[in-house]
């Protein structure tokens, strides 16, 4: 393939590996989407299925029977459909609950009460397993998970490790000076391990006197009961399922975006107040948010957008592979190439979004609709994959859970700036690791009850819960 003159598709090769960089979605759909059949098959990861061993995520597997059976176990529990995942909104209203409460506790802990499992991993622990976290052991078991998703994601982008181009280097022994990558893969691969297997076990164990609740676990062990007792191959697909719903949902959905969101709030302190205006003309003092009240928040709609946008979580999506050899643009791709979605350019692309991709500007969103042209420009149809790896689960659960998370902190605190010393205010400016998954350094800020009415309401609704 002769190099690309055009920006947006890039031919390169790393370690004589073809790699096709692809950095608009117009690109990205005539390929991932258009030529699905094409495009939907993965690298071979070395580092995250070989030595990390994490075979039963559906994110990463090949697009084969394998992955085709998984997908149906997904399907089949409905976690793909708006309707599924409306049904969780009670459990998300809870949760939403308890980090109000959490911040107003411990309101300088906020990082990491966005962060440490304490909103989103509970709530997606408990959708999988019908558990609470608590009943593993919860402290130990959240510290070994936490450990695995720092370093499965942590560091270099999904299949650009040394090991993904040198596969010989994975059976290098742990001691040799520059092994850290495989010291931290087995760190990685008990945590996945554990993360698969306890909680399953745990739900088997309540399946049997009949006391597990009717969830998405216990949801796949049924239907693969129906023809006998399952299988071994049906309990990984299952284990492989529901920790990929966890520990998939943790690792880009539960705290990068929440804490993009308190981040901007602070650094616009004009768009916050915007933003609290339109909250409690509908919402008022006298309540919390709830899901009902979204379709009439456009302004908090375009700021959730904007978050998505402005600082996409996973900056690089995960790499597809061609199938087969095709011809784009009058350019050959090789069979067996690497298709890497340039996220974090798409949605800096100057033609999508005109005006400066750094300004943090939720108004380039106002009136976004069903026309097909503002649908390529919304970033929750880039951030999430294309094509047959899209991952539609998580595009509404995450969605929904940063907007309660989002709604719920501008009805009730305040979010300013923190003060030095000499009451000088401190605009944080945190440095974003780039790696798989963007992670910013904390920052500091101030975040404090609205009102007494509104600190009261906040202790009075987690009382109820």
């Amino acid at each position: 393939m002769t190099h690309s003159t055009e920006g947006d598709v890039i031919y390169a090769e790393f370690f004589t590996q073809p790699t096709i960089i692809i950095s608009s979605v117009k690109a990205a759909y005539d390929l991932m989407e258009k030529r699905g059949a094409k495009y939907s098959n993965r690298p071979r990861f070395v580092r995250n299925i070989e030595l990390i061993g994490w075979t039963g995520n559906i994110a990463f597997r090949q697009y084969d029977d394998g992955w085709r059976r998984h997908r149906k176990l997904l399907n089949k529990e409905a976690l793909v459909a708006r309707a599924a995942v409306d049904s969780y909104h009670p459990l998300q209203l809870r949760e939403a609950r308890r980090l109000l409460h959490n911040l107003l506790k411990s309101p300088d802990d906020f990082m990491s009460h966005l962060k440490q499992c304490v909103y989103t991993a509970s709530m997606i622990f408990e959708m999988g397993y019908g558990r609470t976290i608590s009943s593993l052991n919860g402290d130990a078991f959240i510290r070994l998970v936490e450990d695995g998703i720092v370093a499965t994601f942590g560091g270099s982008g999904f299949g650009s490790a040394t090991v993904d181009f040198f596969p010989f280097l994975k059976y290098i022994p742990t001691w040799m000076p520059g092994a850290g990558f495989k010291r931290a893969a087995l760190t990685a691969r008990d945590a996945i391990a554990a993360t698969e297997d306890l909680p399953y076990q745990a739900v088997k164990m309540d399946m049997a006197p009949g006391i597990a609740k009717p969830l998405f676990t216990t949801g796949m062990i049924e239907d693969c009961s129906k023809n006998g007792t399952p299988t071994t191959e049906d309990e990984r697909e299952i284990k492989g399922a529901a920790g990929t719903l966890y520990a998939g949902g943790r690792a880009v959905d539960a705290d990068v975006r929440m804490i993009i969101f308190v981040l901007v709030m602070v650094q616009y302190p004009n768009i916050f107040a915007k933003a609290q205006e339109e909250v409690l003309s509908v919402v008022g003092d006298t309540r919390l948010p709830t899901f009902e009240d979204r379709k009439s928040l456009p302004y908090l709609e375009s700021i959730i957008r904007e978050v998505y946008r402005w600082c996409p979580a996973a900056p690089t999506g995960i790499p597809h592979q061609a199938a087969e050899a095709d011809v784009y643009r009058g350019y050959y791709i090789p069979k067996g190439s690497m298709i890497i979605p340039n996220i974090w350019a798409m949605l800096r692309d100057p033609e999508m979004y005109p005006e400066p991709a750094e300004l943090f500007k939720p108004e380039r969103f106002l009136g976004m609709g069903p026309d097909k042209e503002l649908d390529m420009r919304d970033p929750k149809r880039i951030i999430f994959g294309f094509g047959r790896r899209s991952v539609a689960w998580r595009q509404f659960f995450a969605d929904d859970n940063l907007w309660l998370a989002a709604v719920s902190i501008v009805a009730t605190m305040q979010i300013r700036k923190a003060r030095n010393a000499n009451g000088e205010e401190i605009m944080p400016a945190p440095k974003l690791h780039s790696g798989a998954v963007i992670h910013p350094d904390s920052f500091s800020c101030s975040i404090r009850p609205r009102s007494e009415k509104s600190r009261q309401l906040v202790i009075d609704c987690f009382s109820e819960i």
